[in-house]
């Protein structure tokens, strides 16, 4: 074995190793008994029971590592397509095919085959020099490039290196250069975490050793502050419901109303919910692939109302079978339309999400504040995480302990129970009105296809 040498330009202490046919160099040790520990563990890795996958990380680019990477690990992840979006930035920077994705439409799989359950197929396209932009984005990309423009230097250079040569240093610099180019918190931990996921699944399933471990690890990263509290009142939910009417796609309001009388996330009522999973006799909705594992979900009477009304509008468009979607309705669509009824109804500061924020806030409401109930409602398995979605105000707080009633148009959307008895009950409370109250949802036909 060769022992380790001091480069005279750097000043630093260097080895060179020939393994199985593999010549690996490495360089930067400060001591010669720093080389030469690196020199042996690296010999004793390499010639271990369990040799590293693919070429190994000496021989291999991240470009390269990357692509492996999400043709084995994005199929079986939900959001697959996020994850390739980040990842193609790199692959385009060193040149390398980018990542397609298609969604696989699911099939029935029993209890035993949940883990196995595969979202996406991924095939790869060859590099092009130019890559083809929409008529009328081509002013956007350009001002997104400029404004990306150190971080993508960055970013090439991180892909183009061997993975065994990638430092803490680079990655760090790759989160200053975000941060210096205004990057939402949000976005630079994202894509941290995209680096960090790679170098755990590289070290576990193709058993690479690196001398500095995994070193997306342990970063300074920015702090996220993505609280929310903005709660849709009844005044607020009935004037998107009024700028609703002239919505052509019949499944907009259906869903929405859906989500404010369920507390689901878009993604668990859009993506993946056959009509296999609606359980009419136990007013349930069983999620196979909800954020958290699979989980029921209990269905209000005015969720029930919703599921009955989109099995009529779906029978009237042919056969139902098990398997069939529920909505045939994408995230993004349902996403602008909201938008776009907000904007007619001049209800301002409320994004998709928030829906589930009044959700929960009413339902912790009507069912005053109890916590394992609600947890099942949500879906959330902590306090904690329940806590963020439950919104409820003080000036509601003050109306309780004084006793004044709960303003109906300034409740949370949905909420029935509009006195300050009913929501803390008594044991001899008067029985509530609801004949003389308003519905908890507003009934939304699906119009016919034009």
């Amino acid at each position: 074995m060769a022992k380790p040498y001091r480069e005279p330009a750097t000043r630093k202490w260097s080895f060179r190793l020939r393994v199985g046919g593999e010549d690996i160099y490495r360089t930067g040790f400060q001591t010669e008994a720093e080389a030469r520990k690196a020199q042996e563990a690296l010999k004793q890795s390499l010639k271990a029971p369990h040799r590293p996958a693919l070429d190994g990380p000496w021989k291999t680019t991240l470009a390269q590592a990357l692509l492996d990477y999400a043709q084995e690990r994005l199929p079986g992840l939900k959001s697959g397509e996020q994850e390739s979006r980040r990842i193609n930035r790199y692959l385009r920077l060193a040149q390398a095919p980018t990542l397609k994705l298609a969604p696989v439409q699911l099939s029935g799989t029993g209890e035993q085959g949940a883990q196995a359950i595969v979202y996406w197929s991924v095939r790869c396209e060859p590099p092009s020099e130019l890559r083809r932009i929409p008529q009328g984005l081509s002013r956007h990309r350009d001002a997104l490039s400029r404004r990306s423009e150190k971080s993508d230097l960055v970013r090439q250079r991180l892909a183009i290196s061997k993975v065994a040569d990638i430092t803490a240093y680079d990655v760090q610099s790759l989160i200053d250069a975000m941060v210096e180019e205004g990057a939402s918190a949000a976005t630079v931990r994202l894509e941290h975490a995209v680096l960090r996921q790679f170098f755990n699944y590289a070290r576990d399933t193709w058993k690479w050793k690196l001398a500095e471990g995994n070193p997306a690890t342990r970063r300074k990263l920015p702090t996220v502050d993505n609280g929310r509290d903005r709660v849709l009142t009844n005044r607020e939910w009935s004037k998107v419901c009024d700028a609703l009417e002239t919505t052509r796609n019949p499944y907009v309001p259906l869903a929405l109303a859906l989500l404010l009388e369920s507390a689901m996330r878009c993604s668990e009522a859009l993506v993946h919910v056959t009509w296999r999973d609606f359980e009419a006799e136990n007013c349930l909705l069983r999620l196979r692939t909800a954020k958290a594992g699979k989980r029921a979900v209990p269905l209000s009477p005015g969720a029930l109302e919703v599921m009955q009304q989109l099995r009529k509008h779906a029978e009237s468009l042919g056969p139902v079978t098990p398997d069939s979607r529920v909505f045939l309705l994408t995230y993004e669509a349902l996403k602008a339309a909201w938008k776009r009824a907000c904007e007619r109804a001049e209800v301002e500061g409320v994004r998709l999400h928030d829906l589930r924020h009044t959700s929960a806030t009413r339902f912790a409401l009507e069912l005053n504040g109890n916590m394992p109930v609600l947890k099942v409602i949500t879906g959330h398995r902590t306090d904690s995480q329940l806590l963020r979605y439950v919104n409820i105000k003080a000036e509601d707080v003050s109306r309780l302990l004084h006793g004044r009633p709960l303003d109906h148009d300034d409740a949370p959307a949905g909420l029935r129970v509009i006195r300050a008895e009913i929501v803390r009950p008594l044991r001899n409370a008067p029985t509530p009105d609801i004949e003389n109250m308003p519905p908890n949802v507003v009934a939304l036909s699906p119009r016919p296809r034009r």
